[in-house]
C-alpha cells in the first residue's frame, strides 16, 4: 500500500497539466509530513502550510477554469467539492496559525483522504470529459 501522499501512476487522470500539479499537491504533502516527524518547529510548519494552501487554491481555481471553459456538465458539483475542502483547509490553517501542532496533524490526515478520493472519482470525471472534448475538437478541425 502507498504511504498517504506518495505519488504513483494510479493517481493519473491523464491531463498532463492537472496531473502535474497533483504530483506538487503530494510532494508538498509528503514533505509537511517529513517536517513534522522530524520535530520542525512552528514557523517553519506555519510556512509550509501556507505555501500548501496556495498551491491547493491555484490548483482548484486552475481546475475550475478548464472547466467553466469547457462547459463542464458537474463543475458545480465538482466545484462544491472544492469549496468544501477549502473551508476546511481555512479551520484547520486558522488553528495552526494560533500554535495548534496537532491541527497540522489533522489537515494532512484529512488532505491525504480527501485527495485520493477526490482524484480517484471527481478528477477522473473531469479528466476524461475534458480529453473527449480536446478529441472531438481535434478530430473537426
Amino acid at each position: 500500500m502507498a504511504r498517504p501522499f506518495e505519488w504513483t501512476p494510479d493517481h493519473e487522470i491523464f491531463l498532463p497539466e492537472i496531473d502535474a500539479e497533483h504530483r506538487n499537491l503530494y510532494r508538498l504533502g509528503a514533505e509537511l509530513t517529513q517536517a513534522l516527524a522530524a520535530g520542525a518547529r512552528m514557523p517553519k510548519l506555519k510556512e509550509m502550510v501556507r505555501a500548501a494552501a496556495v498551491a491547493v487554491e491555484d490548483h482548484f481555481a486552475h481546475e475550475e477554469r478548464l472547466m467553466q471553459e469547457a462547459r463542464y456538465m458537474s463543475l458545480s458539483w465538482h466545484r462544491s467539492q472544492h469549496d468544501a475542502a477549502r473551508k476546511r483547509v481555512t479551520a484547520f490553517g486558522d488553528r495552526i496559525e494560533a500554535g495548534d501542532k496537532e491541527a497540522i496533524r489533522e489537515l494532512l490526515n484529512y488532505m491525504a483522504a480527501w485527495m485520493h478520493d477526490h482524484v480517484a472519482v471527481a478528477d477522473r470525471m473531469m479528466g476524461a470529459s475534458l480529453r473527449n472534448r480536446n478529441r472531438f475538437k481535434t478530430a473537426a478541425a
